[in-house]
């Protein structure tokens, strides 16, 4: 289980935010709130790239602050995709797995399961720029996917992973999400505006009204 108690973080005079939250384990619990609630900032706390000023973020019962965000048990989705402009949608996602790209067969493998699962296949040698927001999205999904799976990350924060997606491409997304939980037993926290998200995985809704 993924605890986070009493979790208090500010940016300053302007923004803060207090959190308490108990995410089931090989479960998809979906954060949704109005814009500046601190959705994405919950996410940033749990993966080490902001640091509490109160409070504790634990995993199995471990806290997890004493940890820096690569050696933390978790794959991370980002709003904002950060993928690599000078590298093709492949390596892109084979970063995932090994930042020196030294990839086994077995890895490069789950690296191409990945990409036909979400149907971004024939995109391999294309490089960012090329590709539409949407494709941009599962590129970077399959990343955090492949990571989760092939680096033993049984936790994975998704940000926003859904929204530049048409609904067929968004139900095929959402089926490898729920492989991940249903067949490895992943636990998922994603952040969406999309209230289907929570019911189209069978998964909780933790509500931020606020800062």
């Amino acid at each position: 289980m993924l605890e986070i108690n009493s979790v208090f973080f500010s940016y300053g005079d302007a923004d803060e935010f207090t959190y308490d939250l108990h995410v089931r384990t090989a479960a998809a619990t979906v954060i949704q709130g109005p814009s500046g609630a601190g959705k994405s900032t919950l996410l940033h706390l749990v993966a080490g790239f902001l640091a509490p000023l109160r409070g504790d973020i634990r995993w199995e019962n471990a806290s997890l602050l004493a940890l820096p965000p690569s050696e933390r048990p978790l794959s991370m989705l980002f709003q904002d995709n950060n993928l690599f402009d000078h590298l093709d949608a492949r390596t892109n996602i084979a970063l995932g797995l090994d930042a020196g790209l030294k990839l086994s067969a077995t890895q490069k493998d789950l690296v191409d399961s990945a990409m036909d699962q979400l149907g971004i296949d024939g995109l391999k040698n294309k490089l960012p720029p090329m590709l539409s927001g949407g494709q941009q999205q599962r590129v970077a999904l399959a990343r955090a996917l492949v990571r989760a799976r092939g680096r033993n990350k049984p936790l994975i924060l998704l940000d926003e992973p859904f929204t530049a997606l048409d609904p067929l491409t968004r139900d095929d997304c959402l089926a490898a999400v729920r492989l991940l939980i249903d067949d490895f037993g992943m636990t998922a926290l994603i952040v969406s505006h999309d209230p289907a998200d929570a019911r189209d995985l069978g998964g909780d809704v933790f509500s931020l009204p606020g800062g």
